[in-house]
């Protein structure tokens, strides 16, 4: 038994390993001919910059690597064990298949480990020292915004902006104080941005936006009003008291704000201009934390730690469908083996993206944020649902 289980962890490491070399070369790749090579090639920067800046790529892109790979690795192995008839062997041996699987699994349960401290540790630093070494070689620096971050430009203004294409701007979030409170609250599917250079300021103007104005300052109006007065209409059980500070929403199909000050403001170069999707866990559970101490919009943190967190278990809940599938397909080819990952890889992720796409532009009361979750729960369950089903000899 001792030998079966190191004969399938073997073979399980050996295929892990290389396609860990080839998924990670592939992504590199992809983002140095990005955003690199074109700079390599113009003379902007130097060979050693380009080695720099694919050892920095290394950690990112293990975060995708490993857990695809380890979907290949037991849809390879188990693929080829079951079509050389040794699982039929196994079995006649009387060894069961939740026996021959413990290794194999608990090399996911090690793998999800080193996946989250990828996720959460490694990968955000990484990416982080590789976005300042870009950023120091681009000439036109028009993103002194930075992306999928608050931006405090004073104690009066604060701004998110989800994504950011060129002058576009895309999911928004804008609030103004006074005093410390909150006055306004602006949610904007886009906008664009105008630099005033004679004030240095900026002016946003907001398209399909929905505006939360808190209605104060009234004290000047009800000043021509008596004390008896104010006294009968508040006793009046129909009427509601007069003059409180209450949210006036608005629709507009454009809304532009009033000019705001850039001399505060934190430019992209330092820590605390870091994107919450390049923050590691302790930073995003502080920012959480302070953002909800002001009273903003925590969906954006609240998104990132639970996509990062659920996509660490993508390692046992990929090996736990891919052995049951491999082992009712009975092939050994990698075009097979490959096509089923794909249809796995497509279903799993298609809940990320949604999640990406629908957490914080939904109602905050929906916490949708459970969609990251659901492929795991789904996946997890199948799997051992079929991997007892097939123990059991039904099927």
């Amino acid at each position: 038994m001792k030998t079966l289980h190191l004969y399938l962890l073997r073979q399980c490491l050996a295929t892990l390993a290389l396609t860990v070399v080839v998924f990670t070369f592939v992504l590199i790749a992809g983002n140095l001919l990005k955003e690199i090579l074109g700079l390599l090639v113009a003379g902007h920067v130097s060979i050693w910059l380009v080695v720099e800046s694919l050892l920095l790529l290394i950690p990112w892109v293990m975060a995708f690597a490993l857990p695809i790979s380890m979907l290949m690795s037991g849809l390879m192995v188990f693929g080829r064990f079951s079509a050389d008839q040794e699982y039929t062997a196994a079995r006649s041996a009387g060894i069961s298949l939740t026996s021959l699987v413990i290794p194999v699994i608990a090399l996911a349960v090690l793998m999800t480990g080193v996946c989250a401290w990828f996720n959460l540790q490694i990968s955000p630093q990484a990416r982080v020292a590789y976005k300042r070494i870009l950023d120091e070689q681009m000439v036109n620096l028009a993103s002194f915004i930075p992306e999928g971050r608050y931006v405090d430009f004073s104690e009066d203004f604060v701004l998110y902006v989800s994504r950011i294409r060129g002058n576009n701007l895309h999911n928004i979030r804008f609030y103004q104080f006074e005093k410390g409170k909150k006055i306004l609250d602006v949610f904007a599917k886009s906008g664009q941005l105008t630099r005033n250079e004679s004030s240095n300021s900026i002016r946003l103007l907001l398209r399909e936006a929905r505006v939360l104005t808190l209605m104060s300052g009234l004290e000047s109006f009800t000043d021509g009003i008596t004390n008896e007065q104010k006294k009968t209409d508040t006793q009046n059980a129909d009427t509601p008291a007069a003059f409180q500070e209450e949210w006036l929403p608005l629709h507009l199909e454009e809304y532009e704000t009033e000019d705001i000050p850039l001399n505060p403001l934190k430019m992209a170069r330092g820590e605390d201009s870091v994107s919450i999707s390049d923050m590691t866990l302790p930073q995003m559970l502080a920012g959480l934390k302070a953002t909800r101490a002001q009273g903003l919009d925590t969906r954006p943190y609240v998104k990132e730690i639970h996509h990062q967190m659920a996509f660490s278990f993508a390692c046992i809940s990929f090996i736990l469908v891919a052995i049951p599938l491999s082992l009712k397909t009975h092939r050994r080819e990698t075009n097979i083996s490959l096509g089923l990952a794909l249809i796995v890889l497509l279903v799993y992720y298609s809940f990320f993206i949604l999640g990406d796409a629908l957490v914080e532009t939904s109602d905050p009361a929906l916490n949708l944020w459970i969609l990251f979750w659901i492929p795991n729960f789904l996946f997890q369950f199948l799997g051992l649902y079929a991997i007892r089903k097939a123990n059991l000899g039904i099927g």
